[in-house]
């Protein structure tokens, strides 16, 4: 199949989606398929090397959201009009339905070219402001989506509550991020003393990890309470523990300040955003990773995790849910205090640590790698092209007109 994969939001911006795309365009190839990733200049992110092997087409918006980096034009649509004509894509996959990009590729795809479309919800809907009339906007543009994908089970219930009527006879399939099992293993054990060589680790330490960006909704700034209460609960003395922390963001001088306060600053090492493909080496140096954050989607960090054998101790209310089966592969815990008392458990009995993670990583490969998530995605593919079949109206002098016109 010719799939074309649309977003607002690709490399050479880092995060969650970018990932996603760029992994599901790698599979989508590898299985013999045909990819095109389709998203917008990123003028202010240049120069940037798209060495990718699969083709990334990039139109220039006249309106540019810089802050957002959201991009969108009538010019940009009519030259992406251009690129359905000349590749004869068979289905689109869009990323993020909050993305206007995305909306109105989808949009094109369907409407005008006969293309049908699935869209992949990666987010909530939270509650922004006007979120009456994006809510209505929202139901109106995404109507001619041919079926729906949730990363989560919650993001999944968030997506038809969001839908609401306009949902009608159209489905919303939980299929989460995949994982490369392969790049993302556990350590051989030289592999570890060398990664805990490079931090400083004393063999004896119980290395706490923490990637992400540093907002409130992330609730990294409040793991210097949470970590010393665990310590409290479980005896454990400080010089027990190193806590690795790699983000940056508008909370980070609330977590130095929490580091001061709770005397936990000497026990911690601070690092910004590393590129992804150096991450491994700081899992393989780690024992615990800890997810504090709300309203997860469906974390990439949790994968990654799991995948390289560790055990997650983090909140459920959100799409961490699904990733870990708590008190087997993870703990999970709805408070502040109990995601305290999860952590001290497991610093009272470390034998969990291995244990758990041999589970963790057992379940990634059963449930979330790539060979796994790509069959299924590709069963929604094949329902969405079922589901074009159907007789469409809305445009029918256009086609009748592109017809004639050749």
């Amino acid at each position: 199949m010719k799939i074309a994969i649309a977003s607002d939001w690709f490399y050479p911006k880092v995060g969650g989606i970018e990932a996603h795309m760029d992994e599901l365009a790698r599979h989508l190839l590898d299985a013999g398929h045909e990819p095109h990733v389709i998203t917008h200049d990123y003028r202010y992110l240049t120069p940037y090397n798209d060495g990718f092997p699969y083709p990334v087409h990039r139109f220039r918006g006249s309106v540019y959201l810089r802050d957002y980096h959201i991009s969108l034009s009538p010019g940009q649509l009519w030259r992406i009009n251009g690129l359905y004509k000349s590749v004869d894509f068979d289905v689109t996959h869009v990323h993020s339905i909050y993305s206007p990009f995305s909306i109105a590729v989808a949009n094109l795809s369907r409407g005008i070219r006969g293309v049908p479309v699935v869209a992949t919800n990666h987010s909530f809907f939270g509650e922004p402001r006007l979120g009456g009339v994006i809510k209505s906007l929202l139901r109106y543009y995404l109507r001619r989506m041919d079926a729906f994908v949730a990363v989560s089970t919650p993001v999944a219930e968030d997506t038809r509550k969001l839908l609401g009527r306009s949902l009608g006879n159209r489905i919303v399939t939980t299929i989460p991020n995949g994982i490369d099992v392969e790049y993302w293993r556990p350590p051989e054990e030289e592999e570890r003393e060398k990664a805990r060589d490079m931090l400083n680790l004393g063999g004896n330490e119980i290395a706490l990890l923490y990637v992400g960006r540093m907002t409130e909704r992330k609730q990294a700034h409040r793991l210097p309470f949470v970590i010393s209460k665990a310590l409290e609960m479980s005896g454990t003395p400080k010089y027990r523990i190193r806590i690795i922390i790699i983000g940056n963001g508008p909370m980070k001088k609330a977590l130095e300040s929490n580091l001061d306060a709770t005397g936990l600053r000497e026990r911690a090492i601070l690092m910004d955003f590393i590129p992804r493909q150096n991450l491994r080496e700081i899992y393989w140096a780690a024992d615990v990773v800890l997810m504090p954050g709300m309203l997860e989607a469906f974390p990439i960090v949790g994968l990654e995790a799991s995948a390289t054998g560790k055990l997650i101790v983090g909140r459920n209310e959100s799409g961490l849910s699904d990733l870990i089966v708590d008190g087997q592969t993870g703990f999970l815990s709805y408070s502040e205090e109990e995601l305290s008392q999860k952590l001290a458990a497991v610093l009272s009995r470390t034998e969990l640590i291995p244990r758990m993670g041999k589970e963790a990583r057992e379940r990634a490969e059963r449930e979330f790698s790539w060979d796994v998530i790509l069959k299924r995605l590709l069963e929604v593919y094949r329902t969405a092209i079922n589901r074009a079949e159907e007789f469409d109206d809305r445009y029918l002098l256009y086609r009748a007109i592109r017809r004639i016109a050749g």
